[in-house]
């Protein structure tokens, strides 16, 4: 038994120790705006009445499922999907463009 805890503590140090190394590398938020026409785009896909189709029909969708079923719970993830998809894009922006 004291063989299997020692192999697991070996094994979660070793991935802690990857873990650390890996680390020094990531830099998130600082880039060279290589993408920054592509976030444009889906901002104002999304924003637009892309985004707002795709809600309605999320909302539909729950909305059916909902009555098919007899469940509310349908319509509370439709109503969840519509609200992710017209309100996501502006969190996300905020979320990325924060800063300290």
């Amino acid at each position: 038994m004291s063989k299997f805890i020692k192999a697991i503590g070996q094994r979660r140090l070793a991935v802690t120790v990857a873990a650390l190394a890996v680390t020094g590398a990531a830099v998130a938020g600082t880039g060279s705006g290589d993408f920054d026409a592509v976030t444009t785009r889906l901002q104002n896909w999304m924003q637009g009445s892309l985004g707002k189709t795709f809600a309605l029909g999320a909302l539909a969708v729950g909305l059916a499922i909902g009555v098919v079923k007899q469940s509310v719970m349908s319509v509370v993830t439709g109503a969840a999907v519509a609200l992710s998809a017209s309100i996501g894009p502006t969190v996300l922006t905020g979320i990325f463009t924060a800063t300290m």
